[in-house]
């Protein structure tokens, strides 16, 4: 069966497989599509989403143009030059380092934007830091690849969050295709059941205890702790990290409350939320992308590690592989955690060589790149 495409125009039509990622797919598109991206992350701009339909497989795709404010969840330019070049290094807090990478990447940003790095369709995006992939084989990715050519001829093609530990056939089937593998960045898989057996852990447990936190389900949540659970997660992730990152809004937090598009739970003491993470599974592994705390709150509260250790703990409840996104290495590989490094592979050989240049260059960088990602921990 060839892949078919569907927009905003004619996703009531999609025939949604009666599967458990078929049905996700459903609860999650249809209103981001039928409404609009932005009305559940604010800072998707320029980008449409669409669907794939590939047998009994359904794969999210966004068609994006260049816009300054994007996540980088849509956006190669702010994944590589606003948030990987410009505000990284920021965090090194060495102002040294911070005018040469300004000196070198003000004329590469310009170069960018010149040969329209972010004219690109994006592969099983459902627009979050981390796209787990559905069962797909080798045969249904060769025709989705020929099938995005054919509809997007003026668009490089970027398979997102892909990875040598999960699925592995999808890095080899897309390598022998002629796609490029170009550093994303280093993300960590945790098994939780090896996991909470780490010293860090039963210390994590202690606190816990000791702390009084209770653990609460997020079906739960009112309106009201909604709302304090998008604080939270944009204190932890756009005030403390980069405002490049998704800007979930409270729409975004009512659909996973009312379609669990994300089980989340909460964390609250003395009847206040002061902690929330959320998931979603898929192939036998779960990730996070909603997660985020009171970060005015003393350190001692714990509350980072306290998260974490929810989120092992439902790893352990459900059998799941616990994908730990990026950032934080040390803490992660003291708790168990296995260092990997993430890909976007991407396809320009149909396009002109001044559009292929620059993924060249990404190219050559992540190559120079990897090893010290690896040896840091990042």
């Amino acid at each position: 069966m060839q892949p078919e495409l569907f927009t905003r125009e004619n996703i009531h039509t999609l025939p949604f497989p009666h599967t458990d990622d078929g049905d996700y797919a459903r609860r999650y598109l249809i209103p981001l599509m039928t409404d609009d991206p932005q009305k559940y992350i604010r800072n998707v701009h320029n980008t449409q989403l669409m669907a794939v339909r590939a047998g009994e497989t359904i794969i999210p795709i966004t068609v994006s143009d260049f816009h300054p404010q994007n996540t980088y969840t849509v956006s190669p330019y702010s994944h590589y030059v606003s948030y990987g070049a410009f505000e990284e290094v920021k965090h090194l807090n060495n102002l040294l380092a911070e005018v040469a990478v300004k000196v070198v990447m003000t004329p590469v940003s310009w170069y960018f934007r010149y040969a329209e790095l972010d004219k690109v369709v994006f592969v099983n995006n459902y627009l979050l830091s981390t796209n787990l992939y559905p069962s797909v084989n080798s045969d249904q990715l060769s025709a989705l690849s020929e099938a995005l050519i054919h509809w997007f001829p003026d668009r490089a093609i970027v398979f997102r969050s892909v990875d040598q530990k999960k699925n592995p056939h999808i890095y080899q089937t897309l390598e022998g295709l002629g796609y490029d593998l170009v550093l994303s960045r280093q993300v960590w898989y945790m098994d939780p059941v090896a996991a909470l057996k780490t010293r860090q852990c039963k210390e994590d447990l202690r606190v816990l205890k000791k702390n009084g936190y209770e653990v609460v389900n997020g079906k739960g949540l009112s309106d009201e702790e909604l709302h304090r659970a998008v604080e939270l997660y944009s204190l932890l992730y756009l005030q403390k990290y980069s405002y490049y990152n998704p800007q979930f809004t409270f729409e975004f937090l009512k659909l996973a409350r009312e379609q669990e598009t994300l089980h989340m739970y909460g964390l609250k003491k003395d009847g206040r939320l002061n902690g929330i993470m959320g998931f979603f599974v898929r192939n036998g592994a779960m990730t996070q992308p909603l997660f985020g705390y009171d970060t005015s709150l003393p350190l001692e509260e714990g509350l980072y590690r306290l998260l974490t250790l929810v989120t092992l703990q439902e790893g352990v409840k459900r059998g799941l592989l616990v994908h730990a996104s990026g950032g934080v290495g040390k803490f992660k590989k003291v708790r168990g955690g296995e260092s990997v490094t993430e890909y976007n592979a991407v396809y320009t050989q149909h396009l002109p060589k001044r559009r292929q240049l620059p993924w060249k260059l990404i190219g050559k960088v992540s190559d120079m790149a990897i090893p010290y990602f690896k040896k840091m921990d990042f």
